[in-house]
């Protein structure tokens, strides 16, 4: 008697316990997920390269409102960076930092939340290229900057400068969508230098030129005022729509910094919104044109 009343007992618990009854087989319990699902596939993408130094790379720490990720905004990992589950010359969605494992954030991250606003039912690539440092010369076609050791160009495998480096991943990008305009912040590396524009002009030409981009948009940003650089190089800008076509300069006026030459977070916010509404503007009026 007392052997059965302790085989009924223990029946009751395993109900309790598992939801089944005497008999029954026992409920499956779902495993969890062992790997981040892959992203599905998309074509067609409105590809953007973001090209320059470190304010396009990006210095202030990115803060919850930031990090906010859409799905149709997409990065072409810069690196390989296990914490953020991104593979180098892989796409994934683009949250901060977009250059690198460890940047900030930079224009680019508000551009493309622009871009997306935008064009609703685009999905927007954004190609980072962005190098902290370097001088112009690192990105022109066949040349080699003074400057060369300082930089690494990731993976930095067989890159004598960064042109090719750009080419390369540019094309990769180019067989998921097409680039519709080249975003551009460089220049406190040659503050002040007037040969500086010709070199720009050289090389957006180059550019346009070898990804048979034609005359796609070209969008230019100001250094920051009260600054290192903003005061004697931001003159110089006033030019490139002159020399470039397809080209607007994307004022920092009214940006705050973080030191003497970095904009700090809400700057750069802001500036990567302005790098947005240009760029939508030289789109549109292309698409009017055609």
């Amino acid at each position: 008697m007392r052997t059965q009343w302790i085989s009924g007992l223990l029946a009751i618990i395993t109900v309790a316990c598992i939801g089944t009854t005497p008999g029954q087989q026992s409920p499956t319990v779902a495993a969890a997920p062992s790997a981040k699902p892959a992203l599905p596939e998309v074509s067609n993408m409105m590809i953007f390269l973001l090209i320059g130094q470190s304010n396009m790379v990006g210095a202030p720490k990115p803060e919850a409102q930031d990090e906010t990720e859409n799905p149709r905004v997409r990065v072409l990992a810069y690196a390989t960076c296990p914490k953020l589950g991104r593979s180098y010359n892989e796409w994934a969605i683009a949250r901060p930092p977009l250059h690198d494992c460890s940047g900030g954030l930079g224009p680019g991250d508000y551009f493309g939340r622009a871009l997306a606003e935008a064009y609703p039912n685009a999905t927007v690539g954004l190609v980072p290229l962005g190098i902290s440092g370097v001088d112009i010369d690192f990105f022109e076609k066949g040349v080699v900057s003074k400057r060369r050791r300082e930089f690494r160009i990731p993976p930095d495998n067989h890159w004598t400068g960064a042109y090719d480096w750009v080419i390369e991943r540019a094309r990769l990008a180019q067989k998921v969508g097409k680039i519709q305009g080249i975003v551009f912040h460089q220049g406190e590396s040659d503050t002040g230098k007037a040969e500086w524009v010709g070199k720009v002009k050289t090389l957006v030409t180059d550019l346009r030129r070898d990804l048979n981009l034609g005359e796609v948009p070209f969008v230019a940003g100001e250094l920051l005022y009260g600054g290192c650089c903003g005061k004697s190089h931001n003159p110089l800008l006033v030019d490139l729509p002159q020399l470039i076509s397809n080209t607007k300069v994307v004022s920092a006026n009214g940006l705050a910094g973080q030191d003497s030459a970095h904009f700090d977070l809400a700057g750069q916010r802001e500036l990567g919104a302005r790098y947005g509404a240009a760029m939508i503007e030289l789109l549109q009026a292309g698409a009017q044109a055609q």
